[in-house]
């Protein structure tokens, strides 16, 4: 009779510790396709990447940059990413000493290469990338214009600064081109300056730096 008790008395601690295995057993195997899924997404299967150049900037000539950034320095950063996409930054601003020289001028420019992913080719990716960087342009009101002739597809906007003392005189343009499997952006801000000239400049930087690339 004893004996019996104790088989019954030990039933729900093995029930427990069968279930607790299982659990254990299941979130070890889901956590090991989860980690597939997410290297699979981020791995490349048919084309990788192209290298992005150190410093971007360093891609336009030094009298050009010195011309529409006086007084400039220079930063730049690459972000390599596990082949898939290789991104490099670079801004030139006008340093110390512009408000004597009565001009100012910052160049920024953002280079994106992407390689396959099971999600899509390069291609896609950077289709993707481009569209979405439209969206967000135009997701303001505003309608950016088409740059004809600057890689596959290119778009423009410009404006006037909207806020701070200087506003009415600082002009700022940015734009965006896809080629290939690159999405380049410039942005451009000038004082004194207008829209059209911010962006005038804005496109033949880029077009310097896609001849280059």
């Amino acid at each position: 009779m004893g004996g019996n008790e104790r088989d019954e008395s030990s039933r729900p601690d093995r029930l427990v510790r069968r279930v607790a295995q299982g659990a254990a057993t299941v979130g070890f195997v889901a956590a090991g396709l989860f980690g597939w899924f997410m290297a699979g997404a981020f791995l490349t299967t048919d084309g990788t990447a192209d290298a992005a150049p150190r410093d971007p900037c360093s891609l336009v000539a030094s009298e050009e940059l010195r011309r529409i950034v006086p007084l400039a320095r220079v930063t730049h950063r690459a972000t390599p990413r596990h082949e898939v996409r290789n991104e490099a930054e670079c801004e030139a601003t006008s340093g110390d000493g512009w408000v004597e020289k009565g001009r100012y001028g910052r160049l920024s420019v953002d280079l994106e290469r992407h390689g396959t992913t099971r999600f899509g080719s390069g291609w896609e990716e950077a289709r993707d990338s481009f569209d979405r960087s439209r969206e967000y342009a135009a997701g303001d009101g505003s309608a950016p214009r088409k740059v004809p002739g600057l890689g596959e597809e290119a778009f423009a906007e410009a404006r006037f600064e909207t806020s701070g003392a200087r506003a009415e005189n600082r002009a700022e343009a940015d734009v965006t081109v896809l080629l290939g499997r690159d999405v380049l952006t410039v942005r451009y801000t000038a004082e004194p300056s207008s829209p059209e000239r911010a962006r005038r400049v804005a496109v033949a930087v880029a077009r310097t730096l896609l001849e280059k690339l």
